[in-house]
This record gives structure tokens, C-alpha cells and sequence, in this order.
């Protein structure tokens, strides 16, 4: 069973995610995003309003959400598989705070940003040094 804990300091202590959605045509997109932060066993990002991301969520909201370490020691990733939903305005406001607990100096204005909670569904740990190198964890079977 992944310890969430586990998970979510080694989220937590990335500098970036590697965001993957899926355009209208069906062709899988990738970006880096550093304004993020754990929310329980979700993830909540900030991105500008209209961006292409935004737009191929509101289109197709299934996300993953792959975390890697640079320069670690042991060959590991950790990828979130979950829906993106835009949040409220109130909420938005919650998550920027968190949000900016990992990236002070990133400010959120609801003019110009959104801010998305990905709820988790699934997430995967990869690790090569471990003896089962691929576990794939249903949200609640976090503990």
C-alpha cells in the first residue's frame, strides 16, 4: 500500500509537473508547470486564463501529472492520473494560498489566472531499485 505522505513530500519537493492533456484533434500535449502544491490527495495548479490548457481541459478534462526529481539517486517517478475541474472563485483563492506556499513570488489575479484541482484518481510509482518496479494505487488506497 504507497504511503500518501510519502507521495506527497515527493510532489511536493519537485521543482515542476509535467502536465499532460489531450488537444481536440486527440494528440496528446505535454507542458511544465511550477505553480502548483498538494491539496490532500489532490493536486491544484495555476495557469493563464485561455491557454491552450485551459482549453483542452474544458474540452477533455482526463490529466496526468508526472513528478521527477532531478538528479535523484534511485530512478523514480511519480505520475497522477485524475479529472481537472476549474475552481470557483473562492476556491481558487484557498488554492492560490497553498499555491503559493511552494512559489512565493507567483501571485494570483482571477482576471488573468485559473486555477485547476486535479482529482486524483490513480497513481502510479515507478521505481527500478524496487522489487515490484511498477505500483498502481487506486486514490483510496492512499493512506
Amino acid at each position: 500500500m504507497a504511503e500518501l505522505k510519502e507521495i506527497k513530500k515527493y510532489i511536493y519537493d519537485n521543482k515542476s509537473l509535467v502536465l499532460s492533456t489531450v488537444d481536440e484533434a486527440g494528440n496528446p500535449q505535454l507542458r511544465h508547470i511550477g505553480g502548483y502544491n498538494v491539496d490532500g490527495k489532490d493536486i491544484v495548479f495555476q495557469t493563464t486564463i485561455n491557454t491552450d490548457k485551459t482549453k483542452e481541459i474544458a474540452h477533455n478534462n482526463n490529466v496526468a501529472l508526472l513528478f521527477q526529481h532531478e538528479g535523484q539517486t534511485a530512478p523514480k517517478n511519480i505520475t497522477v492520473y485524475g479529472r481537472a475541474h476549474k475552481l470557483d472563485t473562492s476556491e481558487a483563492e484557498k488554492a492560490a494560498t497553498l499555491i503559493k506556499e511552494r512559489r512565493p513570488q507567483l501571485n494570483y489575479d482571477p482576471q488573468v489566472n485559473v486555477i485547476f484541482k486535479v482529482e486524483t484518481e490513480s497513481v502510479k510509482i515507478l521505481d527500478f531499485t524496487a522489487e515490484e518496479k511498477q505500483v498502481v494505487v487506486s486514490a483510496n488506497q492512499l493512506v
